[in-house]
């Protein structure tokens, strides 16, 4: 995603008339009663994103850590009047001012890590999120940033959040903030998240005030516009804070809303799929039903005629499909979450031009540049915006021209995310000018989708 602050930010209004008041309310007394990490990418994001959840935590006497990542001294990059040094001394100002009007006991810690580097030290941001959430009494909720907010900096601490959430047995809040500038009301990635109600007396305006170096242009001068202008402040005027709610570790918690919340998603596959195919190695018995057979000669049929480079499949399992995607490709590279899966595909096809690697998508996505993407039966296991975030992937290591084959049950889905229909929906709304052949066969859905990003300047290829 590539966005400034500058861009012309998606209209309040369309949030409104699309339902965004409607959404379930998250009821602040499901949260765990222990200790709350707060992970802050940049000065601001608490008064942007969770000041409503900080003021509860502070009136009931609550612990809050906060880890601050950055001063957000690049703020205004283009500044003729301030530099990054003097701006970092402003910024950090404006935070200490921010926490003391929030009130409670909220402590802070300052990593320093670079406004805007954050992507390049997840390892170490990782290493100090889990740190401070296992010397902490269970249970622990994490709030962070959304990890699909468009920012590099939001969306590393997100990612880590969730790893240490799932590592943890955590509840973990994300809060989106650019995602409202950049994203359109028809994306469904804000349709499952749950509305926190401001508490009595909170002054949102009054709290964004200890922010005048965002607020307010630094001066009259091109480079020092405001960060934060009024269009985009009226996304966090609805009364209330925003989360995507994921509980990692029962099966009984839910998220507030009166509804039971899975939590079954990409991060929790491996654990899944490691006891569905220790249980029986080939739990869909895709070697011998009939069924899967006659799918997999109907996939492989419907590939263009030729020989592909290098495909990747998604969610390999024990690899039959592997093995005859490589009679029409020189390499497959195969993934799977599952080690037990991935251990009995290499016990049967190792030696074939397969490379069967171990992995959770969307983050361990293997090196290459393929010319075919097969996703088959496994796009349910995906959040959307997990699932977004795989078409992204797709999309960076894909050539100007590929394939990409959807194959998925019909069926209705439990416990997990998304069915065949969604799925499909989401990744043909990614590439909508792509050719496409659809069949609908029985009681599963095949699309083949030719996508070309090859532009063409005087009918000729450039």
């Amino acid at each position: 995603m590539t966005f400034t602050h500058l861009d012309e930010t998606t209209p309040e209004d369309a949030w409104a008339e699309a339902g965004v008041a409607e959404l379930p309310r998250f009821a602040p007394d499901t949260l765990p009663g222990g200790p709350v990490v707060v992970l802050l990418a940049h000065p601001d994001d608490e008064a942007l994103g969770c000041p409503g959840l900080l003021t509860r935590l502070g009136a009931e006497g609550r612990d809050v850590d906060v880890l601050l990542c950055t001063a957000g001294e690049n703020s205004h990059p283009q500044s003729p009047t301030h530099t990054p040094e003097q701006l970092r001394e402003i910024r950090l100002a404006e935070f200490d001012s921010a926490l003391t009007g929030l009130g409670g006991s909220i402590t802070a810690r300052f990593l320093d890590l670079g406004d805007g580097g954050l992507p390049a030290r997840y390892e170490e941001i990782l290493a100090e999120v889990d740190a401070a959430v296992s010397a902490l009494p269970a249970p622990v909720t994490i709030v962070a940033p959304y990890s699909r907010d468009g920012h590099g900096d939001h969306e590393t601490l997100g990612r880590a959040a969730l790893e240490v959430g799932r590592r943890r047995s955590a509840t973990v809040l994300e809060f989106p903030i650019w995602y409202w500038h950049w994203a359109d009301p028809t994306d469904r990635a804000w349709r499952e998240w749950a509305f926190l109600p401001d508490p009595a007396g909170l002054d949102r305006q009054g709290l964004w005030a200890h922010y005048p170096s965002q607020i307010r242009p630094l001066s009259d001068r091109p480079g020092d516009e405001a960060i934060l202008p009024a269009e985009f402040l009226a996304h966090f005027a609805r009364g209330g804070d925003t989360f995507a709610v994921t509980r990692f570790g029962s099966a009984d918690d839910h998220t507030g809303t009166g509804q039971v919340r899975e939590t079954n998603d990409a991060r929790t596959a491996e654990a899944v799929f490691d006891r569905v195919h220790t249980e029986r190695p080939d739990p869909w018995e895709v070697r011998t039903s009939a069924y899967e057979i006659a799918k997999r000669r109907a996939l492989i049929a419907a590939l263009p005629e030729g020989q592909f480079d290098h495909i990747i499949e998604i969610g390999c399992s024990i690899g039959e499909l592997s093995r005859a995607l490589a009679e029409v490709a020189d390499h497959v590279t195969a993934v799977d979450a599952s080690s037990a899966a991935l251990a009995e595909a290499r016990r049967r096809h190792s030696g074939h031009g397969i490379d069967f690697v171990h992995g959770t998508l969307p983050e361990d996505w293997p090196a290459g540049r393929f010319d075919a993407v097969v996703l088959a039966e496994t796009g349910y296991y995906l959040t959307p915006g997990q699932l977004e975030q795989t078409l992204d992937r797709i999309a960076e290591s894909t050539r100007d021209d590929f394939i990409l084959v959807l194959c998925h049950w019909t069926g209705e889905i439990e416990d997990w995310p998304l069915d065949a229909a969604q799925v499909h929906a989401i990744c043909l709304g990614r590439w909508p000018d792509a050719l496409r052949l659809h069949h609908d066969v029985g009681d599963y859905r095949l699309d083949v989708l030719h996508v070309s990003r090859t532009v063409r300047v005087g009918g000729e290829e450039a």
